[in-house]
């Protein structure tokens, strides 16, 4: 085999190895699997996870917030809303408990949209001292639980962060047990960050299960608006979110081809 093709294949190889972090869950918004049923169900896009339920919610296939997923090229056909306008309902969507999602670090991620201020956009807490939350859209709140080291857990609040509004935008929760640090991102930009002790991992309560749009209610056009929501079992860099661009994902891949270019050429 000559250098040229060695060190190509090499790469090739090395490029191909999958990504330590593991999606533990994703629900697309794509389809409802019982349509004539009352309600909502929408698949786990992962084998082991549960799918998300709601009575009150539906998949709008005019709403999506690109129209395909960033990253992996898929289409995007739709977002999940909540059916009655002006309501005090919301999506209110539940997927049962799984043991995967207890890990000891996250990174969650979605799109939304909403003109609210009361509802909750993601949950997995028993309202006590474990789990994450995220809520209070005009001033967008995220409130996390890690090990305090002797049986307990902190709280940790990162508050005041983004006002949300009928703009489409993804928003990006990631909490790292090795360092400690949580951040927040809007469309890859950190809005907020924590910085606490090394080794220290989420605390959840038992068998808690996803909570999704509590009390959004769609009582405007853009109101009550989610998609696309992902959880990963690592602190991912902001480069391999959904909403990482192509190009940004294709140029380390690029620039390692044209170094080996480089050097079998030298061998040569």
């Amino acid at each position: 085999m000559s250098p040229l093709r060695a060190a190509l294949s090499l790469f090739l190889l090395l490029a191909a190895c999958p990504a330590q972090a593991l999606t533990i869950g994703y629900w697309r918004m794509e389809a409802d699997l019982d349509p004539s049923a009352e309600g909502l169900r929408v698949a786990n896009e992962v084998a082991f996870g549960t799918p998300l339920l709601s009575s009150e919610a539906f998949i709008d296939l005019a709403a999506n917030p690109n129209g395909t997923v960033p990253s992996t090229g898929s289409v995007n056909l739709g977002s999940v809303g909540a059916t009655r306008q002006g309501g005090s309902n919301g999506i209110n969507g539940t997927a049962a408990w799984y043991a995967q999602l207890d890990s000891a670090s996250l990174t969650l991620e979605f799109w939304a949209r909403t003109g609210e201020g009361t509802a909750t956009l993601f949950s997995r807490s028993t309202g006590g001292f474990d789990g994450v939350r995220i809520d209070q859209p005009n001033t967008l709140r995220v409130v996390y639980h890690v090990s305090n080291g002797a049986g307990g857990a902190t709280r940790v609040t990162l508050g005041n962060l983004h006002n949300m509004d009928a703009t489409w935008r993804h928003y990006a929760f990631r909490y790292d047990a090795a360092t400690g640090i949580g951040t927040v991102y809007v469309d890859g930009v950190v809005v907020g960050s924590n910085d606490g002790p090394d080794g220290r991992p989420l605390v959840w309560g038992a068998a808690v299960p996803v909570r999704l749009g509590t009390q959004m209610d769609f009582a405007a056009a853009f109101n009550g608006t989610l998609d696309e929501v992902r959880i990963s079992d690592l602190a991912l860099a902001p480069q391999q979110f959904l909403s990482a661009p192509e190009p940004a994902a294709l140029a380390p891949i690029a620039a390692g081809l044209a170094l080996l270019w480089a050097a079998a050429r030298r061998a040569t």
